[in-house]
């Protein structure tokens, strides 16, 4: 077992979180061009609010059809470690807390969507829960995790076969929110990781 601890290297963000509220701020949706130009904000928002508080920076939000229904963020490192907290997680407690005794609710009535690509973790649960669609802001094509293959496809057959009829795919918003978003990201991850290291 190695005990040296593993160099993890990550671009510099080129603006603060101040400054990414305010081209947020500026930024004027447009639904008509970008059908998701409007989840997308609600989930930078809540990714930003995530970084604030010492989480990796990764927001995101829930409709039931047009209507919002829940909005939250990541919250795997604090207010303490809780490591299954990503906002996938998060936002999945809190649906099916309100449909436990709806033994068949429709899941493919509701969409979740995220920031940031999901993770394995988060995509099997996803896979379990059967909410109808997917849908994330940004992916990091470049980094070591995700590479050209998206986390959907790193996924072993059998959850794959069982998140067949889910859709899951990139948000349809302009690529002006999906560089906001991988930017509220970059501010989060070498803290957000090297906590996680520490414990060891």
């Amino acid at each position: 077992m190695a005990d040296e601890a593993p160099s993890l290297e990550f671009e510099s963000p080129a603006f603060t979180y101040d400054e990414l509220e305010e081209q947020l701020r500026d930024y004027v949706p447009q639904p008509g061009t970008f059908r998701h130009d409007v989840a997308s904000i609600i989930s930078i928002e809540e990714g930003i609010r995530a970084g604030r508080a010492g989480n990796i920076a990764v927001g995101g939000c829930l409709y039931r059809g047009d209507t919002l229904i829940h909005r939250d963020q990541s919250k795997a490192i604090a207010p303490y470690h809780r490591t299954d907290f990503h906002v996938e997680m998060v936002l999945l407690n809190q649906l099916e807390d309100q449909l436990c005794d709806n033994p068949r609710p429709r899941m493919r009535d509701y969409t979740l969507f995220t920031s940031q690509e999901p993770c394995p973790m988060c995509l099997a649960r996803i896979c379990f829960n059967q909410v109808g669609h997917v849908y994330y802001v940004y992916r990091d094509a470049s980094s070591p995790e995700a590479g050209s293959t998206t986390n959907w496809d790193r996924l072993p057959p059998g959850f794959r076969g069982l998140g067949s009829r889910l859709v899951i795919d990139e948000a349809e918003c302009s690529p002006e929110l999906k560089e906001m978003s991988r930017q509220v990201w970059l501010n989060s991850i070498g803290p957000g990781v090297q906590a996680f290291l520490d414990r060891y």
